[in-house]
């Protein structure tokens, strides 16, 4: 699929102020699933200097330093990229890895994916959900990743916050609800309960059906198998990622993975505008 995004993020302020560095995370990252055609940025009040920057996760992000006061900050990128199907069957061939969990890698494995496997919320709540869907399906390592989808697809209402970072685990089961990465970090805490080395995904989602705009900014969670590498899993639509996902930027925690990340010197409260826009043709 060649999809199109158009993505403006307009912050306007009360009063002047002054903004410390930017680093903007919205350069789609070329990887064996998706290819980057094009990019582009624009930035008003013009920064006096850009540097591109490879994140911890290898995917590009850009910082932004600015001089002089401004009652605005706008961002405006365009990006075309080709995305692909994923090509991993739900049911896996776990020759050199666990077939069974709790996941085990080998050590050197281990070593390299060691922050991917710190525990993140060890409450009652995400213990009793990764077992119950792990005894559903007799502890095989393949179906507990697509069933913990299916599970929390079912069991949770969908939200929508433009703000804030995910809740933690234990609110969202608490609540019952969450929104998309509410949902990718509940999914993130129990693969990590069961051994399996998992990270954040923030990027897009297409979706002309449900979305006006063809689309929205959007998070899921990747789980690192060995034959594999990183596959991304997606509780809010209860699917792998596929040709309707286009990743931005993957991280051992939501605050790695922020779409815009800044602090301003002033004064003054700060309203926020997003406009996402997706197109998509075969390609």
């Amino acid at each position: 699929m060649k999809l199109t995004i158009s993505h403006l993020t307009h912050y306007q302020y009360s009063s002047e102020i002054r903004l410390n560095p930017h680093i903007v995370r919205l350069r789609p990252r070329s990887t064996s699933r998706q290819k980057v055609l094009s990019f582009s940025l624009a930035v008003s009040p013009d920064p006096v200097h850009t540097t591109v920057l490879d994140s911890i996760d290898d995917s590009l992000c850009h910082r932004l330093y600015f001089i002089g006061p401004s009652d605005s900050l706008t961002i405006n990128t365009h990006s075309v990229v080709i995305a692909k199907p994923s090509l991993v069957p739900e049911d896996l061939h776990l020759y050199s890895t666990a077939a069974t969990l709790p996941m085990v890698y080998p050590d050197v494995v281990w070593q390299g994916l060691s922050c991917f496997l710190m525990p993140i919320d060890q409450s009652d709540g995400v213990r009793q959900l990764s077992q119950s869907v792990a005894e559903s399906v007799y502890f095989r390592t393949d179906q507990f990743l697509m069933e913990l989808t299916r599970r929390i697809y079912q069991s949770f209402g969908k939200g929508y916050r433009e703000t804030g970072w995910p809740l933690a685990p234990s609110e969202t089961l608490e609540w019952g609800w969450g929104s998309c990465r509410d949902l990718a970090w509940l999914y993130v805490a129990c693969c990590r309960h069961f051994g399996i080395a998992a990270r954040f995904v923030s990027g897009y989602v297409y979706d002309a059906e449900r979305c006006d705009s063809g689309g929205e900014l959007h998070a899921w969670a990747e789980v690192y198998l060995l034959g594999y590498g990183w596959v991304g899993y997606d509780p809010t639509y209860s699917c792998q990622a596929g040709d309707m996902h286009i990743k931005l930027c993957a991280g051992v925690s939501p605050q790695l993975c922020a779409p815009v990340d800044g602090t301003y010197l002033g004064n003054s409260t700060s309203q926020l505008h997003t406009d996402v826009r997706i197109s998509g043709e075969p390609e």
